[in-house]
């Protein structure tokens, strides 16, 4: 918490800190009246006087001054409506209804703005009609990238549904999804011919699910959206809303945590939240923009919400065209003739911070196209992105988007922090609540009375509000003596990138049971051209160690050593570093019960 100056006199809003450019807020026990003012700040030899915006005044004094960081970006309205009139009628940018927004690679087919919003209004009203689908009831999705995806997306948001996505993923199987279907509640499950079988023995062991189908096949029991769509009236009266209290109040989807934890959960992600994600969305998009030429493509199922977002929501409201790919982007390799990305124009990551000059090779790969970071979470949607030169500085990921506020806590003690002071960090939208986990009540402890969301993330801030993550809390390594010292796997992962064979590094700390430290250990990629035979390999772990080492210093020690493998296990997208600790505790055994010196573990060795 930044300090009071008790020798400053102050105007009765201006209160002098020690950190600056953002605003605070007071919370005290009496009558709680609220008073925001426009915030103003003027640097005093080290301290800054900055106007409070947002104070609760006590009758004694202030107490529990609390720095808020807030983006710089323009605030947008409030959202009360839904996302089906959002995306269609009040979000987007004018643009001819005749304009194709979606075509399928190999096969040709087509799909107009006009052509979406009539067939998903027809779809809508068949929903609630003969499937007595109403407001709240839940529509999954679980489908191939068909030209008919869209229309059963916003058919079923037309109608009120909250919908649920199921991506397409490869080893999936019925146990799989109908454990989602039962958790989610799903009361009619829309799929595709090819997925048809896997889906009937899923709603079955759900409870008998209903199903729809998008395309027809011989000798279906099941109504496709086709015939649904002959029967549906582009007319009749909807779902819609038009207030800020029923947009925050009614759900647009049924989100899924990644499971990286080790429990999957569902979020519940309100129309006024999925709009106020969109507007901080369209608020930070590359300046080189162009709807009226660019195309967009979508190799990754749109069953991923990140996906959806950008491929059935940013691209409506822009106008820009995707591409849905039948198969995934074969593997290219850049060094071939004849291989031109000039078309490239964005890249995006996001999922965890990169290293710098993992970035700066991807970024090479393309012509010299910026690789952006941004920043999010399941529970929030989009937090911050790189978008220009400040928020782009090596580190950082990037800026607070529009309506997006943050503070930083000491994981010790809980206190407020300041500016570029490290701890958790925690967010909040300024136009909606998050919602939070669907029955889950002990997760959603992770949700403050006030609206903030815990992220997990341990970083800074800096005086512009970009964000600088350092690691997920659950991944800072406990070492040293005593009550131990936490530092960052991130600060040890960037000293091992620097190693001339590291293609990719992952450390992770392996617990000493003895001890109940951690021993730092680096998991490793190789580039291509040292892929040669254990020997070699045997010897680069070695020297990859010695050369991490001699750099790193004090209690920051790769005391674990260095393993390579040919490839990290995944959970979904994220490396699954619980899998790496297992691995590394099993092979470590010894080293775990102190019976051999840490510094030169026997355990390394090639996988």
């Amino acid at each position: 918490m930044a300090a009071l100056s008790g020798d400053t006199t102050l105007d009765p809003y201006l209160i002098a800190f020690r950190s600056s450019h953002c605003y605070l807020e007071s919370h005290t026990e009496d009558t709680g009246s609220h008073q925001r003012y426009q915030q103003t700040s003027t640097a005093v030899t080290n301290l800054t006087v900055v106007q409070v915006s947002h104070l609760r005044i006590h009758s004694t004094g202030l107490a529990a001054l609390t720095m808020i960081f807030e983006s710089k970006l323009p605030l947008p309205s409030v959202p009360k409506t839904d996302v089906f009139n959002y995306i269609f009628h009040q979000g987007r940018r004018p643009y001819p209804w005749s304009r194709v927004l979606y075509r399928v690679d190999q096969t040709g087919e087509t799909l107009t703005l006009a052509e979406l919003e009539e067939k998903s209004r027809r779809l809508a009203d068949a929903l609630r009609s003969e499937y007595d689908i109403m407001p709240k009831d839940v529509v999954g999705i679980f489908a191939k990238d068909r030209i008919q995806y869209p229309i059963a997306y916003f058919g079923a948001l037309a109608a009120g549904a909250t919908v649920a996505l199921i991506p397409v993923q490869q080893e999936m199987s019925e146990t799989d999804i109908a454990t989602r279907l039962v958790q989610s509640q799903v009361k009619l499950l829309i799929t595709d011919s090819d997925l048809l079988l896997l889906a009937e023995v899923s709603t079955d062991l759900a409870g008998a699910v209903r199903l729809i189908t998008l395309d027809d096949s011989p000798n279906q029991l099941w109504a496709s959206l086709e015939r649904l769509l002959a029967r549906g009236r582009p007319d009749a009266d909807l779902f819609r809303l038009e207030s800020e209290a029923s947009a925050e109040e009614y759900d647009a989807f049924l989100n899924r945590t990644s499971g990286s934890t080790g429990n999957v959960k569902s979020v519940l992600t309100s129309h006024a939240h999925f709009i106020a994600t969109m507007e901080g969305t369209i608020g930070t998009i590359p300046d080189n923009t162009d709807p009226e030429h660019d195309v967009w493509l979508s190799p990754l199922s749109l069953g991923f919400f990140i996906n959806a977002k950008l491929n059935m929501g940013l691209n409506i409201l822009l106008g820009i065209p995707v591409v849905l790919m039948n198969s995934r982007l074969a593997r290219t390799d850049f060094q071939a003739s004849g291989v031109d990305v000039s078309s490239v124009k964005w890249l995006l990551t996001a999922g965890a911070p990169m290293h710098e000059n993992l970035r700066q090779t991807v970024s090479n790969r393309f012509g010299g196209v910026h690789l952006d970071l941004e920043w999010g979470t399941s529970e929030t949607m989009l937090i911050a992105i790189q978008r220009d030169a400040d928020s782009r500085r090596s580190g950082y990921s990037g800026t607070l988007v529009n309506g997006m506020q943050a503070k930083v806590i000491s994981t010790i003690t809980g206190q407020e922090l300041g500016v570029g002071e490290a701890g958790e960090i925690l967010v909040r939208n300024q136009l909606c609540r998050f919602k939070g986990y669907k029955d889950n009540e002990v997760a959603n402890r992770d949700f403050d009375s006030e609206g903030w969301f815990h992220t997990g993330d341990y970083g800074h801030l800096d005086e512009n509000c970009n964000v600088f993550i350092m690691d997920r809390i659950k991944e800072l390594l406990k070492v040293g003596g005593g009550y131990g010292t936490h530092i960052s796997a991130a600060e040890l992962e960037t000293v091992v990138f620097e190693h001339p064979a590291v293609a990719s590094v992952v450390v992770v700390g392996i617990r000493n049971d003895f001890t109940q430290l951690d021993e730092p250990t680096a998991f490793v990629i190789l580039k291509p051209e040292y892929h040669q035979n254990p020997q070699l390999t045997h010897h680069l772990e070695r020297d990859i160690l010695h050369f991490a080492n001699q750099k790193l210093t004090g209690l920051r020690k790769l005391t674990g050593g260095v393993r390579c493998l040919s490839h990290f296990p995944m959970t979904g997208f994220k490396i699954n570093r619980r899998q790496l600790k297992q691995m590394g505790h099993a092979a470590g055994q010894d080293v775990a019960n102190g019976l051999f010196p840490s510094s030169v573990p026997n355990y390394v060795q090639s996988v």
